[in-house]
């Protein structure tokens, strides 16, 4: 049941690694609920710091009172042992086991965008994200973004205007507004589209969360957009965890001695796909879209040649693949990305040196051989073989 998933949800400290040893032994949250002290004590992999929590939380959580709770305050809840879980989502090698929401979930084969960029943005890119998203909308194409100051509440909007589907996801629990000042925006899209966390109820906005929030918004996207974004910028993050799942890529250009042009013109030298008009992006959009309608989802466009070499690649290799995106990994981001040990890291990322998916540039640092999909030269259609 549903309740029960939403404990383990909740359990503070019940961290990816400790679920992936309660799921060995377990087959559900309501099994690992049932299990006493001595059941749990024979779960490999469990610190006593993890037991003592997970017993600590099962004495103090009412099922039946949280779950009706949750109720009351119109959120809903779902897991990954739900079907209507996202599945987008579960292609990720960090998905997030909960997921809160306010409205809807994403429609499962859905074309969606990411529109994203600064929160102190101008007046020009502002404009252009609503239009941008505006245009999209009337296109019946879903857009996602954070419900941020500047351009994510630009797109949000856009869509709006033309009485389409929007989706944000947070960085905090969805039961906070934040920005406080974003009300009006924060319950139109609930009864528009979503709001979504995987962050349980109460959560403050802090810092550190707004990094994993971006990886949520690209991979519920099939196209990730930049409108403006300085050398430095969150949405970089988001644009980098796109490419790393295999996602397209478009930027803004702007001139390049305006400081909110700088990273999206670093994208577009790096290959990104060019914004140059609404018109424009929505005929490449629509031949994308056309290309994945009716397939399953994750299958690859003709352009998509990084998700042709994963699908030569053993499950474990695929894991370790999809760890490399715009810069230089090293072997510790690895470990620590994947979860796995010193000795399988270096055994998976030497048969990826072998089989020329990833070179080796330093000692234990790697860089993909291949182009992450989305950087294609978009003069030519042809996709650079190496990044510079």
């Amino acid at each position: 049941m549903e309740r029960y998933a939403y404990w383990l949800s909740c359990v503070k400290g019940c961290t990816p690694r400790v679920r992936k040893q309660l799921f060995r032994a377990c087959v559900s949250a309501e099994e690992v609920y049932r299990l006493d002290e001595k059941q749990m004590k024979k779960i490999i992999g469990l610190t006593p710091k993890d037991l003592a929590s997970i017993m600590q939380s099962k004495k103090n959580w009412d099922i039946d009172k949280e779950w009706n709770e949750l109720a009351q305050a119109n959120i809903s809840f779902t897991s990954l042992e739900k079907e209507d879980y996202p599945i987008q989502l579960r292609e990720l090698y960090d998905a997030p086991y909960g997921l809160y929401y306010r409205g809807s979930l994403p429609a499962p084969g859905e074309f969606r965008v990411a529109v994203v960029g600064a929160r102190m943005c101008s007046e020009y890119g502002r404009s252009i994200a609503r239009e941008i998203a505006r245009e999209l909308a009337l296109h019946d194409v879903p857009i996602v973004s954070g419900m941020a100051k500047g351009i994510d509440a630009a797109g949000h909007r856009g869509a709006l205007d033309s009485s389409g589907s929007t989706y944000a996801v947070f960085g905090c629990g969805i039961d906070i507004c934040y920005p406080n000042y974003h009300k009006q925006l924060y319950y139109e899209i609930a009864q528009h589209g979503g709001l979504l966390s995987e962050y349980p109820p109460g959560t403050r906005p802090l810092p550190a969360y707004f990094p994993q929030r971006n990886r949520l918004i690209s991979a519920l996207s099939d196209v990730v957009l930049v409108i403006e974004a300085k050398e430095k910028s969150g949405s970089l993050i988001t644009a980098d965890f796109a490419l790393e799942q295999g996602k397209d890529v478009y930027a803004l250009p702007g001139r390049v001695t305006d400081a909110l042009s700088a990273g999206c013109n670093r994208l577009i030298a790096q290959g990104a796909g060019v914004l140059l008009s609404a018109e424009d992006f929505i005929k490449e959009l629509t031949i994308e879209a056309g290309r994945r309608k009716n397939v399953p989802y994750m299958v690859p466009s003709g352009k998509n040649f990084a998700n042709l070499h994963k699908k030569s690649l053993e499950k474990d290799e695929q894991l370790v693949y999809g760890c490399f995106c715009l810069t230089p990994i090293s072997l510790e981001e690895v470990m620590i990305k994947t979860g796995l040990n010193v000795q399988d890291s270096s055994r998976i990322l030497a048969s990826l040196v072998q089989k020329q998916q990833i070179e080796e540039i330093y000692k234990n640092h790697y860089k993909l051989k291949t182009c992450p999909v989305g950087f294609a030269n978009r003069d030519n259609g042809r996709t650079h073989n190496e990044m510079n």
